[in-house]
């Protein structure tokens, strides 16, 4: 019999990192011939896009609909004939809420439990997983949290069917225990490092990847815009900067987006936005430096959702041979050692200065390169889909 594997995560329209990692978790099973659905009932375009954006073969893969945030009416009409529906909109109002909440609860064992494994991305909160096993992705190392009185009451249950608390840093474990206990497993996340290389003769181009908005763990490119250009007229001479991302919103529609362009207006910086895997590949290929600035302003011990919490494009950009320079905080750590395979900064003088360095001695910025490029293996797609081959297969 065909092993079921369900997914969900409600962030997929971002197609950020976490994205990346539960879709390749999808990719991974359908190799082994598994079934593999999808709970999403928004645009159904998005797995196309995905495909695009992170270089995946998704064939095979189903989108079911979203049990996990069924709307009301939605639910009633899966499970209730017309005149039960009339009658219910005679209750009150706190009535109608208790029913919809046990109908969709009920919904919920009965889809769930259909299949051998749920791997469900949190958004802070543990759900009631009912399949025969259970896994919980943390992606965000949410601060421990004040929880309701029903919350407290039912986290012990809701443990008990989970399995394994998967997270993608040693970081984010590290605030996960204070909440989810011993459970946690680090899986870093997958690179498709195979497909990363540098180009035979590389430009002198700085270059950030990471999407266009501020939301959490914002990028800020706007700090790293205001740094090249109080490097460029004295030592930047010749450089260029390359800006590339996502957006959600149309281009033009982004607020953030304008604002930075504005604010490079007089200076040799480039913006490519929703780039498809093809062309991030050649803009890494011919840069020279990475820069990533996620996580720079923040107290990471009191609000470490803020920072950045791996760091996927700077593991894409140290196999393309980039020299990363990247905030000391968060998961960068983990990847990037100190003057050994790159930098980390803690102000923005620090990020020019090192760079600054960098510029100015090709020695270094080749030493630094190669190493890069040969200390990213254990971030490895091919490693990281045995891991959940492994993982899944285990009694």
């Amino acid at each position: 019999m065909t092993k079921k594997v369900a997914i969900y995560d409600p962030y997929l329209n971002t197609l950020g990192g976490g994205e990346r990692y539960c879709l390749t978790v999808a990719e991974t099973m359908l190799s082994q011939g598994w079934q593999v659905d999808l709970f999403w009932s928004r645009d159904q375009a998005i797995i196309n896009q995905a495909e695009k954006r992170f270089h995946l073969n998704l064939q095979g893969l189903s989108l079911v609909p979203d049990v996990f945030h069924i709307a009301p009416v939605q639910l009633d009409l899966i499970s209730e004939s017309p005149e039960s529906i009339a009658n219910q909109t005679n209750l009150p109002a706190q009535a109608q809420n208790i029913l919809h909440r046990l109908k969709r609860f009920f919904r919920k064992i009965s889809v769930t439990r259909q299949y051998d494994i749920i791997f469900y991305l949190s958004d802070g909160s543990i759900p009631f997983l009912f399949s025969k096993k259970n896994y919980l992705h943390v992606q965000v190392p949410f601060p421990a949290a004040n929880e309701t009185f029903l919350q407290r009451l039912t986290k012990p249950a809701k443990l008990l069917l989970i399995k394994k608390v998967i997270c993608n840093s040693e970081f984010t474990q590290r605030f996960a225990i204070k909440t989810i206990g011993d459970k946690t497993k680090v899986v870093y996340p997958p690179v498709d490092i195979e497909n990363f290389a540098p180009s035979s003769s590389k430009d002198n181009v700085i270059i950030t990847v990471g999407r266009f908005d501020n939301l959490l763990n914002a990028k800020k490119q706007d700090v790293l815009i205001e740094c090249f250009k109080n490097l460029y007229p004295k030592y930047g001479q010749g450089w260029k900067m390359v800006l590339a991302g996502g957006s959600t919103k149309a281009p033009e529609d982004n607020l953030f987006l304008s604002l930075l362009q504005r604010q490079s207006k007089g200076y040799p910086i480039e913006f490519f936005v929703n780039p498809d895997f093809s062309l991030l590949q050649r803009l890494y290929s011919r840069s020279k430096i990475y820069w990533h600035a996620a996580g720079y302003g923040v107290d990471e011990n009191l609000a470490p959702q803020n920072t950045e919490h791996f760091g996927m494009t700077v593991v894409e950009a140290m196999s393309s041979g980039c020299v990363p320079l990247v905030v000391a905080k968060g998961g960068l750590p983990e990847i990037v050692n100190d003057s050994q395979n790159g930098f980390l900064w803690n102000n923005p003088q620090d990020l020019i200065d090192k760079t600054k360095k960098l510029a100015q001695d090709e020695q270094l910025l080749q030493t630094l390169s190669a190493n890069a490029q040969n200390s990213v293996g254990q971030f490895s797609k091919k490693s990281f889909s045995q891991t959940i081959i492994d993982l899944f297969e285990q009694p």
